[in-house]
């Protein structure tokens, strides 16, 4: 009885916190975007605001703001361009925000909410299914100030931008000079601050005060759905029988706004199966030193929003074969990519006990707690590793024949 009052304080104080309940007012940005789309809308607004040849015009005021509020006020604003542009609408070498200027500076802004930083190498890998561990352009951070130097440029800074200030992935393997040059800022700390300060710069109202605002509330309400559900899914991960009784069993006595933090069980989830694919992702690629494909966010979200009972896989390369992990109703499988396989090019693993992620079975909702997570994707890798030492042993006994 006690941890079940003290895990509904918990939940009770943490959505609190968040402001829960002042949610869902009309916001024209929520109603036009899915807030999940860093390129098309974050990076793209924020960089209209940073771009002194704007139709905002305010010339240079609003990146002079952004450089006093990440602390790089030593940029030199004359000649200065911002890519992606009104006209353009598309990064350069796929970086998400380059500010440049006439002395040959540059800043590199990566704009991460929740996706993981990608570690695919330039089109090498795409090209040649190549993986080179020791290829310079295998980090993405790394590749794009190789790219902006071999340019004629001098990268100045290379901003980090994430909803909590973490170290971006295989930081430890990045080039010196690239450490040297990187900064964390968080969303919900300075680009909110930020934001503020280029809305007291308008005195007046006018349509582009109002799309900062609206903008302004629309990010802090997303980033903050975000932080409130790795907040509960913490929370959840400390308590699991209470946090059963409550999310599945939907035990809510005590619980303020109770259907309304019900409905942030999908966030939840949503993150709950995403770190565990991104987790068995690396880890996959540090079993076999490959490179895995990217995560499937969107059938992520028709899975745990939807309720749609949809495949989720990695794909990894081996010797010139690619082969898979993926669940789907029968739980987790591993096989060969291919038109058509046979009964050998496949093999479902762990009894279809984690069949579509299906929280309402204990085992899924224990995936809540790292811990269990981790446990999991150590028996999928180890099994991964038995089926694809079959596969090149019989690969080769048949060329030796």
């Amino acid at each position: 009885m006690e941890r079940k009052k003290d895990f509904i304080n918990q939940i009770n104080e943490t959505t609190a916190k968040h402001g829960l309940n002042n949610y869902n007012q009309f916001n024209v940005f929520r109603t036009m975007f899915k807030m999940t789309e860093e390129k098309p809308l974050h990076s793209r607004f924020i960089a209209f605001l940073l771009n002194p040849q704007g139709t905002h015009g305010r010339g240079a005021k609003f990146l002079e703001l952004f450089l006093e509020e990440l602390e790089m006020p030593n940029f030199r604003l004359d000649g200065v361009t911002v890519v992606p542009d009104e006209a353009g609408k598309s990064e350069l070498d796929n970086i998400d925000i380059l500010i440049r200027n006439a002395h040959n500076e540059a800043i590199i802004i990566e704009n991460k909410i929740f996706a993981g930083d990608s570690n695919k190498s330039d089109l090498e890998f795409e090209k040649n299914n190549i993986y080179d561990p020791n290829n310079p352009n295998r980090f993405q951070l790394p590749r794009y100030h190789n790219k902006v130097t071999a340019k004629g440029f001098k990268v100045v800074r290379i901003l980090y931008l994430t909803i909590d200030g973490k170290l971006p992935s295989f930081h430890d393997e990045f080039p010196q000079c690239v450490k040297d040059l990187l900064i964390r800022k968080e969303h919900l700390k300075h680009i909110q601050q930020w934001l503020t300060r280029c809305i007291s710069e308008l005195v007046d109202d006018s349509d582009l005060k109002r799309a900062i605002v609206q903008y302004k509330q629309a990010s802090l309400e997303f980033l903050n759905d975000i932080q409130l559900a790795w907040d509960l899914k913490t929370i959840t991960a400390a308590n699991l029988d209470e946090g059963y009784n409550f999310w599945i069993n939907k035990e809510i006595e005590g619980v303020n706004h109770a259907e309304l933090v019900l409905a942030q069980f999908k966030h939840v989830k949503w993150h709950t199966v995403h770190e565990f694919f991104s987790n068995l992702g690396d880890c996959i690629s540090e079993a076999f030193n490959v490179k895995v494909s990217e995560i499937e966010n969107d059938k992520i979200t028709a899975l745990t929003h939807r309720d749609v009972k949809t495949r989720i896989s990695l794909s990894f390369p081996k010797n010139e074969v690619l082969y898979y992990v993926c669940n789907d109703s029968n739980g987790f499988s591993i096989g060969i990519v291919k038109e058509s396989k046979c009964d050998e090019d496949y093999q479902k693993i762990l009894e279809k006990r984690y069949a579509n992620f299906d929280f309402n079975a204990t085992q899924v909702f224990d995936l809540i707690d790292p811990s269990c997570s981790d446990e999991l994707i150590d028996k999928i890798v180890l099994e991964c590793q038995a089926f694809v030492s079959k596969k090149e042993l019989k690969i080769a006994v048949n060329k030796r024949f």
